[in-house]
């Protein structure tokens, strides 16, 4: 009984934060123009995505692997190929305050596209609504006041996301 308390508030505390966080994110101006410079990838491991697939993206966008970062969500530290910069349910506090250094890191650069590859994951939605980013991209099983680009009926399949956002950014002046 205890644990759902707790459990209840903590879960209210994290949801108060992100409406916080999306009402700045809404106010912020943000403009997308190219080119590409930096690319944010925030990533949850639990969907069937491999590391590799993230560089052919990134190379056929134009950059590099030194022009990513990439932050991994896991609920183990087993078998983590994003291992560099990682968080967990550990990496938001009682009250809904970011205390990973790696999240913090992750947060403080600026990116011209931010790739948002996850579902429904408070803690990732909360992490992305602090990015600043130029342009998001997402599925639409995740909130949908992160994403300026949303993606449906493709999600937990790289290739296809891959592909469309390839086609979008073709478009995008």
């Amino acid at each position: 009984m205890l644990k759902k308390i707790f459990k209840y508030f903590r879960d209210k505390f994290l949801k108060n934060k992100i409406n916080d966080s999306l009402k700045i994110l809404k106010s912020s101006d943000r403009t997308f123009s190219k080119p590409i410079n930096k690319i944010g990838c925030i990533i949850d491991t639990n969907l069937e995505i491999d590391y590799y697939q993230i560089l052919e993206l990134i190379e056929k966008i134009g950059l590099k692997e030194k022009d990513i970062k990439i932050i991994s969500f896991s609920d183990t530290d087993f078998n983590d190929p994003f291992s560099k910069m990682r968080i967990s349910n550990e990496s938001i506090n009682f009250y809904g305050n970011i205390v990973s250094n790696d999240a913090n890191e992750f947060i403080s650069y600026d990116y011209d596209l931010l790739i948002n590859y996850f579902g429904d994951n408070k803690i990732l939605t909360l992490i992305s609504s602090k990015v600043n980013s130029k342009f998001r991209v997402g599925f639409d099983n995740t909130n949908k006041d992160i994403n300026d680009i949303i993606f449906s009926n493709i999600f937990n399949n790289f290739a296809k996301f891959s592909s469309e956002l390839i086609k979008y950014l073709k478009k995008i002046k």
